[in-house]
């Protein structure tokens, strides 16, 4: 066997088991952000994974003196706002809308046979409602308030992941929770009044 070969093979391989050591200690982590995000599993998963291959493809330059989850959150920061410009340049049609070939409301012509979620209110609905309102942040606002109070980083982390200086960090987590609490008061108004109305 060529000593070259095996030398890059080893290398390869001490690579590969220090970066799944790493993951280990910070897989959920990450997720978590990229599933906060996304607002739904299949997304986040998506972003989960282009978000290691990336990280692992550049493995190389990571700093060990830093942590890891910020390295990985500011790598998967990126990837989705790229997601996010890609998808902005896609033509989109409004679900509030009517249907362009039929005229007829989108409700009627994809009703479901799904139970109503009204119907089971539990835990899961203030989880809902809070996906909701992070979901109606901005991308930047959005990564701020979860990486501040889901994930517990400080403002310093979070101005390293998101490339920018402690006081903008600062500003972003504090009108992302004054959104926050807006959106979350009045998409639980919402929710109480159509339960009103069975």
């Amino acid at each position: 066997m060529d000593p070259k070969r095996f030398q890059d093979a080893a290398a390869e391989s001490f690579r590969q088991v220090e970066f799944v050591a790493l993951l280990k200690n910070n897989g959920d982590k990450v997720y978590n952000f990229a599933w906060r995000l996304a607002g739904n599993e299949q997304d986040a998963w998506d972003l989960f994974q282009e978000t290691l291959m990336k990280a692992y493809s550049h493995f190389e330059s990571y700093d060990k003196s830093r942590p890891f989850d910020s390295w990985l959150f500011k790598i998967l920061q990126n990837v989705y706002l790229d997601e996010r410009r890609r998808d902005s340049r896609k033509a989109t049609s409004s679900l509030d809308a009517p249907s362009p070939i039929s005229g007829k409301p989108w409700e009627e012509i994809l009703a479901g046979t799904d139970v109503n979620p009204l119907d089971r209110f539990s835990k899961e609905e203030n989880i809902d409602i809070v996906q909701k309102a992070l979901a109606g942040l901005s991308p930047l606002y959005r990564s701020a308030v979860i990486l501040c109070d889901m994930e517990g980083l400080s403002y310093d982390a979070i101005a390293e992941v998101m490339d920018c200086p402690i006081g903008t960090v600062r500003s972003r987590v504090h009108q992302a929770r004054q959104l926050l609490k807006k959106a979350f008061e009045d998409l639980s108004n919402i929710t109480n009044s159509d339960r009103q109305l069975q």
